[in-house]
């Protein structure tokens, strides 16, 4: 009987908090909506989570989730016929979500793509959607905004914020979409003075030469900057371990303008744009790996990313996870600041 009362309680405390979490969702479906409009369809990103058709069609149902979850997030929908466009919508991303988990699992079983954990975000978004249609369909008294319930909301939404581009980097980003493509990118990290790769930067150059003596790419792109402090490139040390290993010098380009990942991306999806190449292998590491894909796409370009397996575990990693959820956050919302 306790146990029965304890789980009821749980089940109450989740669902009063569905409103939160869709109101969260609901903003951030309409900042790409707006953000669409403003800079380009290239500026949505919602694709990362949820595969839906494009065009002004998907535009407008994305308008119609968003209008949904924020009003409902605010009290309930008052009229039948509200509820009952909610809930078609948000039944829709369900479907949509069971369709991509689908495609998901058949793809790893094809051996198309390899992942250690085997859990697509739409899997996610599957129930969350179900449990959001639930709560946009039933009618109910309207919300109090005491200034404890602003802030439960106010917490909620960072909660939100905060757990959008973490199931990114935990479900997308350590999975493996190795196929052929023109080049490889392989994005920098530290270098040391005596010309040595840090181990970050060591595992992802070692990603790179794996996949071209694979026979995926016939080129490599080593993308990096020169340290600051002691003048030593990080193109040129990754190239250097790569020679070591077996890659031809001729396959090897420097790219000693990345000096952060959108410099990295602009200059290599340039260079491979003006030769007719429209497709890469993106390698850093799998936190890394979100943002990396949400600006080639933005670039133009087919981007499939491959993690680089860590000989063993960073020691700044959680910092390096932290520090990617603003990152990721800024490179989204970059192109609607002002003199972008």
């Amino acid at each position: 009987m306790i146990a029965d009362e304890h789980a009821a309680g749980s089940g109450a405390r989740v669902r009063a908090l569905l409103p939160d979490v869709g109101l969260a969702l609901g903003v951030f479906v309409a900042l790409n909506v707006v953000g669409r409009l403003i800079a380009g369809p290239r500026f949505d990103a919602t694709g990362a989570w949820i595969s839906l058709p494009g065009g002004t069609g998907a535009a407008v149902f994305k308008a119609m989730l968003a209008a949904t979850l924020i009003a409902r997030g605010l009290g309930p929908l008052r009229r039948g016929w509200v509820r009952a466009a909610g809930v078609v919508c948000l039944l829709a991303v369900a479907a949509a979500a069971a369709w991509d988990t689908l495609v998901y699992f058949a793809l790893l079983i094809e051996g198309r793509i390899a992942t250690p954990l085997p859990l697509p975000g739409s899997a996610l978004v599957l129930p969350l959607s179900l449990a959001l249609a639930s709560s946009a369909g039933r009618p109910g008294p309207a919300r109090t905004w005491s200034w404890g319930q602003v802030v439960r909301s106010l917490a909620t939404a960072a909660g939100v914020a905060l757990a959008l581009p973490l199931v990114l980097m935990l479900t997308f980003g350590p999975t493996r979409y190795a196929r052929e493509a023109d080049a490889i990118v392989v994005f920098g990290a530290r270098v040391y003075s005596d010309g040595r790769p840090s181990l970050a930067l060591a595992d992802r150059v070692d990603e790179g030469i794996r996949l071209y003596h694979a026979g995926l790419a016939p080129t490599v792109i080593m993308s990096g900057a020169i340290d600051e402090d002691h003048g030593v490139s990080e193109p040129v040390a990754m190239q250097a371990r790569a020679i070591a290993a077996g890659v031809p010098a001729e396959a090897i380009v420097l790219d000693e303008l990345g000096v952060d990942t959108a410099a990295t991306v602009a200059v290599t999806s340039e260079w491979l744009q003006q030769r007719g190449a429209r497709r890469v292998l993106a390698v850093s590491h799998y936190y890394h790996e979100p943002r990396v894909k949400l600006l080639f796409q933005r670039a133009g370009m087919l981007a499939y990313t491959v993690p680089a397996r860590m000989s063993r575990r960073l020691l700044k990693e959680p910092w390096f996870i932290g520090r990617e959820v603003l990152a990721y956050y800024a490179a989204w919302l970059a192109p609607l600041l002002p003199g972008r």
